[in-house]
């Protein structure tokens, strides 16, 4: 861990460097003094990593708990680039809800979701293509791979019609952020409330609505209490009614697509798979609108 504080101007007089084994991402993560979190990845992704720093410093002034984007820059080996953010502490939520009483999870849900919802007020860059069309487009890429692995007819046939029948409500949609990763594990718990929003690297612009789709496929199925909260949360200042059901029942079928067809890619189809189906039994195989783990607890 030397060469960090040789390379980065900031560590030279720091007490501790701390690395971080959990997560998902391909990031090396070390915790600089229980003040800071610094990210070193490839320079190859240079750019857009660059891109992802200025969006979280512009979110930053949205909601205090999304971490402060402190510095970014290039080790002098070249290969690398780094950034540094502030450090939350906690733990994430897949690990800590279940620590928590039925009521605090409620709670802690309703603050990760009102805070998601000031996020989204960060609007898209003018030049981003309407999100029906960049929708749609990404989707029916999905559909056609889809009909090439061995699923089931009637559930292929089942998620393409609700698809079809239901994809024009994107129209018109607005462009705003998209953590687009929205789900327990990149949500931290501390002592025993919510704590902050991590890992943005699968950030992009779209529908605010379909930031929430993966409430059935993965919080759920951690907490439902969290997981009504976020919904709750995120309508404390606006109402609750169908046409969000509608674009939430639409968003989850073409996530299943997508879901199935990466966990072949990936080797873990029958673990999608099972997910997809809690998802189907959820919404009575698309019959009914609003999901079980919401209107029947």
């Amino acid at each position: 861990m030397n060469y960090l504080k040789e390379n980065i101007p900031m560590l030279k007089s720091v007490s501790s460097i701390t690395k971080i084994n959990k997560g998902f991402s391909n990031d090396q993560k070390y915790v600089i003094d229980d003040k800071y979190l610094i990210r070193v990845f490839s320079s190859e992704n240079k750019s857009c990593r660059q891109e992802e720093f200025h969006i979280i410093q512009k979110l930053n002034r949205f909601s205090d708990y999304v971490p402060e984007a402190i510095d970014f820059g290039t080790l002098s080996n070249m290969e690398q680039s780094y950034m540094i953010l502030t450090y939350f502490p906690g733990e994430d939520g897949e690990t800590s809800l279940k620590e928590l009483t039925e009521g605090a999870q409620y709670k802690a849900g309703f603050t990760a979701g009102n805070e998601l919802k000031k996020l989204h007020e960060l609007i898209a860059p003018e030049d981003t293509p309407p999100w029906y069309e960049h929708k749609k487009q990404k989707t029916e890429k999905y559909l056609e791979e889809l009909e090439l692995i061995n699923v089931e007819k009637s559930l292929k046939k089942m998620l393409t019609s609700c698809i079809r029948e239901n994809e024009m409500l994107m129209k018109g949609r607005p462009n705003t952020f998209q953590h687009d990763d929205f789900h327990p594990a990149n949500l931290l718990i501390h002592r025993q409330k919510f704590a902050g929003i991590i890992d943005f690297q699968r950030m992009d612009w779209g529908d605010p609505i379909h930031d929430l789709h993966k409430l059935g496929f993965f919080s759920s199925r951690i907490s439902v209490p969290f997981t009504r909260g976020i919904v709750d949360g995120y309508h404390s200042d606006s109402s609750l009614g169908d046409s969000f059901w509608e674009l939430y029942l639409l968003y989850s079928a073409i996530h299943i697509v997508s879901a199935l067809v990466w966990g072949k890619r990936m080797g873990i189809y029958e673990k999608m798979l099972t997910y997809s189906m809690d998802v189907v039994r959820d919404h009575d195989h698309f019959e009914r609108i609003v999901p079980k783990w919401y209107s029947d607890s």
